[in-house]
Order: structure tokens, then sequence, then C-alpha cells
């Protein structure tokens, strides 16, 4: 019998059966979260920002800040604010996973890090909207969280790469 000690970056395989390796085991589900954990992080400075600068920009011909003044802004900075909580809850779910595995753990893990990066990059690109112009400014962070998020999301194991994965999981095939 062949000892199993994987080595990290490689499935190896022993007694003739594949076994997951410690990266997958121990580096993805950390790294999956903190990734996701930035990602929230980032979505909720765009919430933040994109409110003080609605509630501060004003039309001055109306005497009113944008916020009081376009209900379609509120209503995108609104949309910000529950797909952030979302996130939150998400991460939050693989958090207890990770205390407690369960089967479902590991598809969480892949879940967790994929829905992270499409929404930090759906919330930073709506502030990018909402704040129009100033948005690119150096006053505002918001340029700077809409590249992070984008940054984030190409990072591996990409959105694209997970989501391969949790078809797998879902249809019985191996993962790696």
């Amino acid at each position: 019998m062949v000892p199993c000690d994987p080595i990290i970056g490689k499935t190896p395989i022993c007694n003739g059966e594949k076994r997951i390796s410690k990266i997958h085991e121990i580096v993805l589900p950390q790294f999956n979260l903190g990734m996701a954990s930035v990602a929230l992080g980032l979505c909720r400075a765009a919430v933040a920002a994109t409110a003080i600068h609605l509630k501060t920009a004003r039309f001055e011909h109306l005497g009113q800040s944008l916020g009081e003044s376009l209900p379609t802004l509120r209503a995108q900075l609104a949309t910000m604010q529950v797909d952030t909580d979302g996130l939150s809850a998400r991460v939050d779910d693989l958090v207890e996973h990770l205390e407690r595995p369960r089967d479902t753990t590991m598809l969480r893990v892949l879940e967790t890090k994929a829905a992270a990066g499409d929404i930090a990059i759906g919330v930073t690109s709506a502030a990018m909207r909402v704040c129009g112009g100033a948005a690119f400014s150096k006053h505002l962070i918001i340029e700077r969280v809409w590249r992070d998020a984008h940054a984030g999301a190409v990072m591996a194991p990409t959105g694209d790469v997970l989501r391969e994965f949790i078809a797998r999981a879902l249809l019985g095939m191996p993962l790696f």
C-alpha cells in the first residue's frame, strides 16, 4: 500500500483512488471565503458612497439633492442594498458550512465566490451609473471599488470555472 500524503496543488492517486488534494480541501474554502468577504466589503463601500453622493449632490435650480429629486436613482440604490444584503447572507451561510461541514459544503464553497464576483460587479456597476460622471472623480471611491470588483472576479478560480465545477457537482461528476 502506498501512503497518501497529498502535495499542495496536486491531486494524488493513492492505491488507485483519486483523492482531493489539500488545496481543494483546506486552501480553496478559505480563499473563496476571503474573496467573497472582500467582494462584500466592496459592495458595502459602493452602497455607502452612492448614498452619500445622492444626499450631497444637488440640483441647485430645484433646491434638492439627487436622491430627493430622482426616484429612479433611489430605486437603484435600494437594489444595490438588497443585493449586498443577499451576498452577506451567502457569506454567513458559507461560514456556517465551514464550521459544521455537511454534504453541501463544497457546493457552497464554489457557489459563494462565483456569486460574490457577479454581485460585486453588479453593485459597483450600478454605483457607476447612479453617480454618473462624478463616479470617475477622485473624491468618490466608486471607480476604484468598481475596478477592484472586476479584478476579484477574474482571479482563479474564475466564476466561469466555478460554475463548471458547480454543474459537475449537480450532475454527480467528479469535480477535480
